[in-house]
């Protein structure tokens, strides 16, 4: 018959699956008793397709009927320590690798299978145990036996199990978990998770038992719980004679992990949410490498902490015009008188410049790195940190007018100083070669103060109150000056495209520019660049570009103006 073959095609009716277990039954008895005594690690093919109500996760009314390998105090007989019923064809039960497909038979001290073709050999044993002159076969078999079942059930670490290895030596069982983990992959931190969320399922219970109990099952529980290796026995509901099938078990594994996954990432939302209110952009508290959190400090460097961190609780409450007014007031009055000054600028001589080894243009771009430099290095000094989150950067909930100026020579990571200095030094010097230092500086400076303002209305009008800092809106507005022009020239980048083409135009640099800083004002992501800040910096480079054509054909025509006279 079929049956005897593996396939499950009988299942309809349940008189004549009690005829086959009475015929089994009666073939059983014919046989020796050595032979029913004996239990194989692998049943039988014609026993495995036999549904067995020991195994079915249904039938749990009695706590003693849970008791691992007994019932009711005796040992269970061959045939009811058939395994549960599998609905393959021909083939044995792999190794078991996951939480949820622990049968209620497991045990600590007698672990799960770790392979399907049986135990290891006195040869495997000594290729594995290298180095163990006491490790025989046996003691081998059972420590990996252990081992494999800790790792699905998830109590590698549980310190009550341990006696059930404390024969063997740390330096066995770390053999030994290296072996496992090498030729049995496992997910242990989910298999752990699982049971940690079954532990909580479980104490739950027994709370509100004990609440209507008098307690004196108690110590009989704990032991059984302690004997089984802490494995709880989970009744799932299924009442099907065939038992749970293989599709069932991957259904109910994926639920499991689905669950594992939410709920790692509803804790992860609620740790990020609480860090977000923790920060609403007060004075920054600068932090090694950014995300990284701060080491453990000397009293004398958590007191510079704490003064340099700001004791407000929440952002003041004041209107929206108080917190803008000063700061657009003092970049409305500081570009124009920037402008206007360095119309009167004359270039110092060769014996009083700082450095007459390098061009003018050099020195000025230069210093500047320099400047931004020292910034970043006084980051690093823990006593500054007060002057410094005071006066280096924008703080959008408390604005200083100032900060739209210093806060352009301030940066915190080497990533973002090493980034702005770069494009300074390679393309922020071109616009030098046209106009003098006078307004270089002025356009730098002037297109940060302007990037600065225009992310403070964002950010106010937003009520999203943080912080900027860093020389971007500068840096893009005297590299989009320099394009703007020329914006009808063509530029070749490694001397591409070759000749008799121009290459690209200047405006299509500034396009360019413009269109990378679009990206995260469209994407809408957190964590991006301050978008608005280099948009600010880039028109107001463009605008500076036309007032220092103006002023360029006005000297022009002064200077024809005086030939002729």
């Amino acid at each position: 018959m079929s049956t005897f073959l593996g396939v499950h095609c009988l299942r309809s009716s349940r008189s004549l699956q009690g005829t086959l277990r009475a015929r089994i039954r009666t073939a059983c008895r014919e046989s020796t008793t050595a032979a029913l005594l004996q239990l194989s690690p692998r049943p039988s093919r014609c026993f495995s397709s036999l549904p067995t109500s020991s195994n079915v996760h249904g039938h749990t009314a009695c706590s003693k009927f849970r008791a691992r390998g007994t019932i009711q105090g005796q040992q269970r007989n061959a045939l009811r320590y058939i395994e549960q019923q599998r609905r393959t064809f021909f083939g044995s039960r792999g190794v078991i690798r996951d939480y949820v497909d622990i049968p209620p038979t497991y045990k600590d001290e007698e672990g799960l299978p770790f392979r399907k073709d049986g135990d290891v050999d006195l040869a495997e044993t000594v290729t594995i145990f290298q180095g163990f002159a006491d490790m025989t076969p046996w003691r081998a078999n059972k420590l990996l036996k252990i081992l494999h079942g800790r790792r699905v059930a998830g109590t590698l670490e549980d310190p009550e199990l341990q006696v059930n290895t404390e024969s063997y030596s740390q330096r066995e069982i770390d053999r030994a978990l290296e072996y496992l983990r090498k030729t049995v992959p496992v997910d242990e931190i989910t298999n752990a998770g699982l049971r940690a969320e079954d532990e909580l399922r479980a104490l739950e219970e027994e709370s509100s038992v004990q609440e209507t109990d008098d307690g004196n099952d108690a110590p009989q529980k704990d032991a059984e719980r302690r004997s089984s290796g802490g494995w709880i026995y989970k009744d799932t509901g299924n009442s099907d004679v065939y038992g749970q099938g293989v599709l069932d078990k991957i259904r109910a594994r994926n639920i499991a992990r689905r669950e594992a996954e939410e709920k790692a990432l509803e804790e992860k939302r609620k740790l990020e949410e609480e860090a977000g209110q923790q920060n609403w952009g007060g004075l920054a508290t600068y932090q090694p490498g950014g995300a990284r959190p701060l080491q453990v400090m000397s009293a004398k460097e958590e007191e510079y902490r704490a003064q340099a961190t700001s004791d407000l609780e929440a952002p003041p409450e004041v209107p929206r015009w108080r917190l803008l007014l000063p700061a657009t007031l003092f970049v409305a009055t500081l570009v124009p008188l920037l402008w206007w000054a360095s119309g009167y600028y004359s270039p110092p001589g060769e014996d009083r410049r700082l450095m007459p080894w390098t061009g003018e243009g050099n020195a000025t771009v230069y210093g500047l790195l320099l400047l931004n430099l020292a910034v970043f290095v006084a980051w690093r000094r823990m006593s500054l940190w007060k002057f410094m989150n005071k006066w280096l950067i924008m703080d959008m909930a408390i604005p200083r007018p100032i900060g739209t100026v210093t806060a352009i020579f301030s940066h915190q990571t080497p990533t973002h100083l090493i980034e702005n200095m770069f494009f300074l030094w390679l393309l922020g010097g071109l616009l030098h070669n046209e106009v003098n230092r006078a307004e270089y500086l002025t356009v730098f400076l002037s297109c940060g103060a302007a990037g600065f303002l225009a992310s403070l209305y964002k950010c106010v009008l937003s009520r999203h109150l943080t912080y900027g800092l860093g020389a971007s809106s500068a840096t893009f507005g005297v590299i989009c000056a320099y394009f703007w022009l020329y914006k009808f020239d063509g530029f070749k980048i490694l001397g591409l495209p070759p000749d008799p083409y121009n290459g690209v135009q200047g405006l299509g640099v500034i396009g360019l520019i413009v269109g990378m800083n679009l990206i995260p004002a469209f994407r809408g992501l957190p964590g991006q660049k301050d978008w608005m800040s280099h948009l600010a910096g880039i028109a107001t480079g463009i605008g500076f570009a036309e007032l220092i054509q103006r002023r360029r054909k006005d000297r022009e025509g002064g200077e024809k103006k005086s030939v002729v006279e």
